[in-house]
């Protein structure tokens, strides 16, 4: 059921965070987005949020602010923070759950939903993954790059009503959403293709087609990145996800085939000298491994190099 009605805050107003929030907005839900950069929070209010690339370059008028206490209780809290400011983000933003808030992450990588579980509730947390990409290019101004669907679910699986009526009201507001019964498989999915692409963009610096498709080794890169989705599989199997070879080596190779010219997340955080998010991707497939017996030797590897490059800043 479509709730016109539906109060909703995104924790996090980075690129994807304005990219959810502006849409909904857009399209007449009540949106307000939180974060601490205040440049960019402030040009929000004064201008709209300013969207550039699919669907035209345009202002949306949103509400934004960096003290989440001057918020009341919501009815949807849409998680968008780096993972590792998540637990600090949503201890300082706990009196916009009320009730019967939901609360849901989009993030990269396998472990959010437990941190969240922790602050608020095991009940109030579902789970989420998305296709959508964005970039922010200044103060107040993204980039949206495509209208890609969305998932949301009871994180330990099945269909409720709150999720089919949650990705209902988010379709109809301009983000396609779809209520999902396997929602863990589907972060998984994303996470198979994020162990690889992340961290080899990151330690060899380069973007996808310089990696995969034109150097010299591209082929060697390819097999290693095959070689480390397959080890996460074992993993994931163990974990009770259920999937085929063909269906985690998916994403990995449309990266492949998409000739992209631009660098994983992974890889920036590493160029600006950012903590990057490897403890939810390799770290947690290393992690739920060692929970199973099962070995990792390739997801570990890849979370020691880039923990020695988080190192040297």
């Amino acid at each position: 059921m479509i709730n016109k009605n539906l109060n909703v805050a995104v924790l996090g107003a980075g690129a994807m965070g304005c990219l959810f929030g502006g849409l909904l907005a857009e399209k007449g839900l009540k949106v307000t987005l939180i974060d601490v950069w205040k440049e960019h929070i402030d040009a929000i209010n004064k201008n709209g949020l300013k969207m550039d690339g699919f669907g035209g370059d345009r202002f949306i008028k949103i509400s934004a602010t960096n003290d989440p206490k001057s918020i009341s209780p919501v009815d949807v809290v849409i998680v968008m923070c780096k993972a590792t400011a998540l637990e600090q983000a949503l201890t300082n933003a706990k009196n916009i759950v009320g009730d019967k808030t939901v609360l849901m992450s989009f993030q990269n990588g396998i472990g959010h939903e437990a941190i969240m579980q922790n602050i608020v509730g095991i009940d109030k947390v579902l789970g989420g993954t998305t296709t959508q990409a964005s970039n922010i290019l200044g103060p107040g101004h993204i980039k949206n790059h495509a209208s890609l669907p969305s998932w949301i679910g009871e994180y330990e699986g099945g269909l409720s009503d709150r999720v089919k009526d949650i990705a209902e009201t988010f379709t109809a507001h301009g983000l396609e959403t779809i209520a999902s019964d396997n929602v863990k498989k589907r972060k998984w999915m994303k996470l198979f293709a994020l162990t690889a692409v992340g961290p080899l963009s990151a330690i060899f610096d380069m973007h996808h087609t310089e990696l995969y498709v034109t150097n010299k080794e591209s082929k060697l890169a390819r097999e290693l990145g095959k070689q480390i989705i397959l080890e996460t599989r074992k993993v994931a199997q163990a974990d009770g996800v259920e999937v085929s070879e063909d269906e985690c080596l998916e994403m990995f190779l449309k990266i492949v085939d998409s000739n992209q010219t631009n660098k994983s997340s992974m890889a920036f955080d590493i160029q600006y000298k950012r903590k990057s998010e490897i403890d939810f991707i390799n770290g947690s497939v290393s992690k739920i491994g060692k929970k199973h017996g099962v070995p990792t030797p390739l997801n570990d590897m890849l979370y020691k190099i880039i923990k020695v490059k988080e190192g040297s800043f």
